[in-house]
């Protein structure tokens, strides 16, 4: 009887075990922190371990998280929480956690510099399950900006209100599904360091993975047990420079650095200043070449072999023209602090964007996100609030301005490309496979 006990448990142990989806990370993401933490592999274990008032479903529109519903009164919104949502540790989230949250963010100096943006001249408050959330940003963008903020509990920025639960055990991340309104449909995530490309590829091929991003290589045969889901993602390799003129000469690398194929099924180079995905046209720098420069320092995330290899074509493209382009490989959360102190002269990191025209106003707003060389224009202050719709004709005028003498400069417009076991159904988007409502929740294995 025990013999068979023993056997019927680790029959459902393995059961269990196979409905963990099983993935991994090129870079460590750093302590879950819903204040300070940044970068892609944080937003990810930030989606799963966390909530937002509102969520984004995969067409990028806002739909239902922590706020149950909400209303516009005057230039407010007023959000009411779902009276069900409770933290990872049991206790109710109330509003109090979401005044919290935003004000630790627009407080903290070394808060993520893309939700201290999105919160510029927000005010909030709140009571019990009510939350008034106050801004001039027009009500459509500040509502799916307000999806990239999970709200952690009062006095404790490592604690969300997720569907899964969190744990660290050194280079592996366990998420648990938990109880919770989205109602989880798989057991859970397990994340482990496999920094190399190449790595990723061999754990697809043997089944270690049951999701990944296999190295950008036309010739790659997608393994019988997997599917490969592939569409274009607002998503873009942007260098900031805060050498003058230096952006023009890029640009003119830039269209010779990547010929036809180079980049893989994974991208294909930038045509413009401002993401095409989101409704902008391409325009050209229009300010004339400046003098050539000797040597020029690229900061670039370390880790990431597809920006590497970029940026290393794009070196001997700049070599031609007899300048040094020296790359320097800087750890992820130490680039966004040299960008937000000003620590560069250039500077280059993968930028997911909204899904909506105003995410390209982060690069010239006075204090916003991706604002990093301070970067004005006379009219900006005139042509700001004139953008309340996203076909409004005075885009054009500002990214016109911008073009003039541009903060930064894309070189590579994404294409996502990920393999996921044929067994599991995940719903795709412009946003990738995590950040979406239900996103992960909603997943399930085929029977």
């Amino acid at each position: 009887m025990k013999r068979l006990l023993f056997a019927l448990l680790a029959s459902l142990a393995l059961a269990a075990q196979g409905r963990i989806v099983e993935e991994s990370f090129q870079r460590d993401p750093g302590p879950l922190d819903f204040v300070r933490g940044e970068g892609h592999e944080q937003a990810i274990l930030q989606a799963l371990a966390g909530d937002a008032l509102v969520g984004l479903d995969t067409k990028g529109s806002p739909v239902p998280r922590l706020a149950l519903s909400w209303r516009l009164q005057g230039n407010s919104l007023r959000f009411r929480l779902r009276a069900d949502a409770t933290f990872a540790d049991g206790s109710p989230v109330r509003a109090e956690d979401v005044v919290w949250t935003y004000q630790a963010i627009q407080s903290d100096p070394e808060a993520g510099p893309t939700k201290r943006g999105i919160l510029d001249a927000v005010l909030v408050s709140g009571s019990g399950q009510e939350v008034r959330v106050t801004s001039p940003k027009p009500v459509e963008r500040l509502l799916r900006e307000l999806g990239r903020i999970p709200i952690a509990r009062k006095g404790a920025a490592a604690l969300g209100s997720g569907p899964f639960l969190y744990e660290r055990k050194g280079d592996e991340w366990f998420l648990k599904a938990r109880p919770h309104f989205l109602h989880p449909r798989v057991a859970g995530f397990h994340f482990r360091m496999i920094p190399d490309e190449n790595g990723i590829l061999d754990a697809l091929r043997k089944g270690w993975l049951h999701i990944g991003v296999p190295p950008a290589r036309k010739e790659l045969a997608v393994p019988p047990a997997f599917r490969e889901i592939r569409q274009p993602i607002h998503a873009q390799v942007v260098v900031w420079s805060r050498w003058k003129g230096a952006l023009g000469w890029l640009e003119r690398w830039r269209a010779e650095a990547f010929p036809e194929g180079f980049l893989g099924v994974k991208g294909r180079p930038s045509r413009g200043l401002w993401p095409e995905t989101l409704g902008h046209p391409p325009m050209a720098i229009s300010s004339p070449l400046g003098a050539r420069p000797d040597r020029l320092e690229l900061q670039y995330t370390a880790g990431d072999d597809y920006v590497q290899k970029a940026l290393m074509a794009l070196r001997a493209r700049a070599a031609k023209d007899r300048v040094e382009l020296d790359l320097q490989p800087v750890e992820a959360g130490l680039i966004f602090r040299n960008l937000t102190e000003g620590k560069f002269q250039l500077a280059c990191v993968t930028v997911l964007f909204d899904p909506h025209p105003w995410s390209a106003l982060e690069y010239v707003e006075p204090k916003g996100p991706m604002n990093f060389t301070g970067w004005t224009h006379p009219k900006l202050a005139a042509l700001l609030p004139r953008l309340r719709a996203a076909d409004a004709p005075q885009w054009r005028e500002l990214q016109k301005a911008w073009s003039e003498d541009p903060g930064a400069l894309p070189l590579v417009d994404f294409t996502s490309v990920v393999w996921v076991d044929a067994r599991l159904e995940a719903a795709p988007s412009p946003l990738g496979l995590y950040l979406t409502t239900p996103g992960p929740s909603a997943w399930r294995w085929k029977q």
